[in-house]
Parts: C-alpha cells; sequence; structure tokens
C-alpha cells in the first residue's frame, strides 16, 4: 500500500538509458513525474492503484526492487533533487 503523500521511484530498463519516473500518491489519484509520456496527473475516476498497476505493466519496475537485483550498473544512484527536472526532462521520449 502505498500512503497518501508517499513517493515510489521506478525505472523502464527497456531504454538506454533507463527511463525514470516519480509516482506520489495524491488522495485517492496520483501525480506522474518524467516517464516515457512525461508529467501528468490521475483523472477520470481513476485511482492510484489502477495507475500504480498500469505502470508496472508497461514495465515499469520499483528502483529499489532493480538495485537489489542488480539490474543497473554499478554505482548508479538516483538524482539528487536539484537533477531530478534535468533527468525527468531528458527522459522524455518523442
Amino acid at each position: 500500500m502505498i500512503s497518501d503523500g508517499d513517493s515510489v521511484d521506478l525505472v523502464h530498463l527497456g531504454f538506454e538509458p533507463p527511463i525514470l519516473l516519480r509516482f506520489t500518491r495524491v488522495g485517492s489519484g496520483a501525480s506522474i513525474e518524467g516517464g516515457k509520456t512525461g508529467s501528468h496527473t490521475t483523472g477520470h475516476g481513476e485511482s492510484y492503484w489502477d495507475k500504480f498497476k498500469e505502470l508496472i505493466a508497461l514495465g515499469y519496475i520499483p528502483v529499489d526492487d532493480a538495485l537489489n537485483l542488480n539490474l543497473l550498473p554499478d554505482g548508479w544512484a538516483l538524482p539528487s533533487a536539484k537533477d531530478w527536472a534535468e533527468l525527468i526532462s531528458s527522459s522524455k521520449r518523442k
């Protein structure tokens, strides 16, 4: 369960470099930063849990799991808060 206000960082390893997104629960919905389609929020009655399951089905996995399973390169770490906006912007695919 993801509590209101909590964020989960996810990564899609099917791209080089891997695409990051940040999923944040906002009430019964969610806010998404980054990812393949860019930043947006849930709408039209879509719950945070429905959106989270959709992201997993699209191939995103929690960064913590990717690190624990050694799926990311040695030394890889989440960007600092300062670098997050730049990374999210550069990860968008057209």
